[in-house]
């Protein structure tokens, strides 16, 4: 009796050894273990060495952290310092007090902060930054997000029955392809990005057609719904457009297209209510900004001017190609990928290559009717990116078509579409010559030479920076936060041309007059700044102060900002400004100066007539001194209503599903029995 209690009692952990061996015998636990390994490597300098996935070196060009002409300099990679690291360190500092930041008095004199999509206060992978140091928490995510694209890229490539090498070729490619590289400093942009194979997966599966699951269509809509609204909360509105391309593309191009698309439209809708905790908000704040105009011919010919131009093509294949800076329009996937994915075109030549085995660690019978449509699909989906990318009347077409994709950032930006096309072509490459050379070697080379090349590039585009070095204390800062502890504003002076010149877009150095305290970097401080830099800027703040100042207040290269220059502009008595801040060179006449310090002078002011400060004319939404829009209010409602209508769905459907099976056991025992 003993020895049959202990071993009752020991099975447990035998079988828990068993299912851990079990799973580490699984045909896909080395090629998940290698992308993490893979993933840790490529970010370790921001994982283990102090270092932060910042541009801190940006900062020396601005008082007070320094005043070097020629400090490197980048438009896109500055959003980084300018707008996300402060945007994410409030919202970390908000919740930790126990609020939702539905308002921002740092920047523009006060405006709505949740609302701004970028804000992204709702997005589920946005947690490290809740959880660690702000500055630290950009490399993590960059590492969560690297896997998500990789391992889910992987499990797509494998369900189009692709060998592990291929899947291996295409994950990397996409994951750690030029694109996201690029992008990884704009992290709303790379983290929307990132979804695209889930949901191509997602898709997939709710529009798998068999008796089974055809009557429940809602059923198989709910993961692709999830994890669409996670890319919606994600915050970029562009390059969510841009996935849901993807995801009509693919569904036009599944054999049971019907289904595809009921799959999608029921998605959808789950996650337009899902998510309108942050899209009513967003959409009243797109309705109150500065981004009004609709598409126009000029309009177009400015896109297209900033679109990847022919000269640029080289540089899909050539990361440092001359003509074209690390900018908008780099869609760089590696030779060795581009060669590949060509190699998988010419799988259409030979049909029985699509629907026959490539490798024998792949069998699924059911799927070789879907590969046709799967590199079909790829192949679209790449062309479709790049002719997008190149402002062809395709692209043209959209924008005076579809509404508020004039408002939207330049077209390269569609290579999203591009380098994940192109990477699901080269994995069905790695299969094709693997048909030509049996054996393992080739396929084992073009996973770690897809890697060198990737990694490389990878390795050079990112400017880190150590943590200090991030917007660090200042006697000038400091003696601000001591002088303005009851609300009062300042007014830091720099010119318009100190921000984004022209040569920004080429060079890669600044060759300009240095700034003070870039907008929004009073955010980091706790400071309350009348400038700020906003994509949806205020349209009719911007109108205030334009009056007041005699012109217009946003830089020519980038209507995002708000700068005041007139130290003696009526608007700011109005706007409540008691110290003004310029740098050393520039004197202010009529306003007395009280400190200079770290390259600048402060000039206090008397504040003539009773200030704004919360904004009230600029926005609706005030009740009782507090903003509480009512879209953020009726969202919440929707929200948790369609969620806790999602989770109802969910549990009728688990316990349908397991009656059924109890009632199919029980019929097949009364059979045997009888």
């Amino acid at each position: 009796m003993t020895i049959i209690s202990l071993t009752r009692s020991c099975l447990p952990y035998f079988n828990s050894m068993t299912a851990r061996r079990s799973a580490l015998a699984s045909p896909h636990a080395l090629p998940i273990l290698l992308l993490c390994g893979l993933g840790l490597g490529y970010w370790s300098k921001v994982l283990f060495t102090g270092q932060v996935l910042l541009p801190g070196a940006m900062l020396r060009g601005f008082a007070p952290f320094g005043s070097a002409a020629q400090a490197p300099w980048n438009i896109l990679q500055w959003d980084a310092l300018g707008q996300y690291y402060p945007w994410r360190l409030f919202a970390a500092r908000q919740i930790h007090a126990g609020f939702i930041p539905l308002w921002n008095p740092h920047q523009f004199s006060g405006a709505p902060f949740l609302a701004n999509g970028q804000s992204a206060i709702f997005y589920p992978l946005n947690l490290p930054f809740w959880l660690l140091d702000v500055a630290t928490a950009f490399g993590v995510s960059a590492l969560l997000h690297t896997l998500l694209a990789c391992l889910a890229t992987y499990f797509l490539a494998q369900r189009w029955q692709l060998s592990r090498a291929a899947a291996l070729v295409a994950a990397i490619a996409f994951g750690f392809g030029g694109y996201l590289a690029a992008w990884v400093m704009l992290p709303t942009l790379a983290n929307t990005a990132s979804w695209l194979p889930l949901l191509v997966l997602c898709l997939e599966y709710g529009a798998q057609s068999s008796a089974a699951t055809q009557r429940r269509l809602i059923v198989s809509a709910l993961p692709l719904a999830l994890t669409l609204c996670c890319a919606l909360l994600a915050g970029h509105a562009q390059i969510f457009f841009y996935l849901l391309v993807a995801l009509l593309l693919r569904a036009l191009c599944l054999p049971s297209r019907g289904r595809a698309l009921g799959v999608l439209l029921i998605a959808g809708g789950f996650c337009v209510a899902l998510g309108a905790l942050q899209l009513l908000p967003t959409l009243e704040l797109a309705r109150l900004g500065h981004r009004q105009d609709g598409p126009t011919p000029e309009g177009w010919n400015n896109i297209a001017a900033r679109a990847l131009q022919p000269g640029e093509l080289p540089s899909l294949f050539i990361p440092n190609w001359p003509t074209l800076s690390f900018s908008e329009n780099f869609g760089y996937s590696g030779f060795v990928t581009l060669l590949l994915g060509g190699i998988g075109l010419t799988t259409f030549i030979k049909r029985k290559a699509i629907t026959s085995q490539p490798s024998a660690d792949i069998a699924d019978p059911a799927m070789r009717p879907v590969l046709p449509y799967s590199l079909i699909y790829a192949a679209i989906l790449a062309v479709f990116g790049l002719l997008y990318a190149t402002a062809t009347p395709l692209a043209k077409l959209f924008y005076f078509t579809i509404p508020g994709l004039s408002r939207m950032g330049g077209v390269g930006r569609s290579l999203i579409l591009w380098s994940f096309g192109l990477a699901l072509c080269a994995g069905y490459g790695v299969d094709r010559l693997q048909q030509w050379w049996k054996g393992d070697l080739v396929p084992t080379l073009a996973v770690f030479i897809v890697i060198a090349e990737l990694f490389i590039t990878g390795w050079t585009l990112h400017p880190l920076a150590p943590r200090a070095a991030i917007y660090p204390n200042a006697a000038l800062t400091q003696w601000l936060q001591t002088h303005t502890h009851d609300g009062s504003r300042i007014l830091f002076l720099t010119p318009r041309r100190a921000w984004l010149p022209t040569e920004g877009f080429q060079g890669s150095a600044r060759t300009h007059p240095p700034g003070v305290l870039p907008p929004n970097g009073a955010i980091v401080y706790g400071l309350y700044d009348v400038n700020g830099y906003d994509s949806l800027a205020p349209r009719a703040y911007r109108s205030f102060v334009s009056l007041a100042e005699g012109e217009d207040v946003s830089p020519p290269l980038n209507g995002n900002m708000i700068l005041l220059n007139n130290p003696n502009s009526p608007a700011l008595d109005a706007l409540n400004v008691r110290y003004v801040v310029s740098e050393d060179s520039t004197v202010v006449p009529a306003l007395t100066p009280v400190l200079q310090t770290d390259g600048c002078t402060v000039y206090t002011r008397q504040i003539k007539e009773t200030a704004r400060k919360n904004g009230r004319d600029f926005f609706p939404g005030w009740r009782d001194g507090q903003y509480q829009p009512e879209s953020f209010r009726f969202g919440s409602f929707l929200s948790l209503c369609t969620l806790a209508g999602m989770v109802l769905i969910s549990v009728v459907h688990l316990l349908h599903h397991r009656s059924n099976n109890t009632l199919n056991q029980f019929i097949q025992t009364e059979v045997s029995h009888s």
